[in-house]
């Protein structure tokens, strides 16, 4: 596993908020951290929750895949709906979108619970509580279970396809 590269992944967090004109302040607020905890995500020093890192995709209007892996050139934003993520109720719609996203995932290339944990370094015990949507994967596993399963992040995320920009 390459795993996640958190300097990239704050660098491309930061050049899409400088994109839309927001403040490393107006940015915190819109996804409900503190300013000072948002910097140090920015600087590469720590990794959000997998729900926050949704929430900073809805705000930047960022595709996940394009955040955690996009080349260092600007590109034309994604459209993805902006809405404010937090509530009790959106996170755990949310755990239980991706569990069923990851289990069928899983299914299709026929493993077990045992074997997917396996290969991605995680306990039978954690992953099967993942699965079952009663806890969400660290960012870190999140990108771990997309590389090992071959699926974009959006798909698992059940995120709409990134509308490519238009030629002219």
């Amino acid at each position: 596993m390459d795993g996640l590269d958190k300097k990239k992944l704050g660098r491309n967090i930061r050049q899409a908020r400088c994109r839309l004109g927001l403040t490393q302040e107006q940015m915190a607020e819109r996804i409900d951290m503190a300013p000072e905890v948002y910097g140090r995500m920015e600087r590469g020093h720590i990794v959000p929750r997998l729900e926050r890192f949704v929430a900073i995709c809805r705000v930047l209007g960022e595709s996940p895949d394009r955040l955690i892996s996009r080349p260092d050139e600007p590109e034309a934003a994604d459209a993805i709906p902006k809405a404010r993520a937090g509530t009790r109720a959106s996170i755990n719609a949310f755990k239980k979108s991706l569990a069923a996203n990851v289990r069928a995932a899983r299914k299709r290339l026929g493993w077990t619970q045992a074997k997917m944990a396996k290969q991605i370094q995680m306990s039978v015990e954690v992953y099967g509580r993942m699965e079952r949507g009663t806890i969400l994967p660290t960012l870190d596993s999140f990108v771990d279970i997309c590389c090992v399963l071959g699926e974009m992040s959006d798909d698992l995320l059940g995120l709409p396809p990134p509308k490519r920009p238009k030629r002219r």
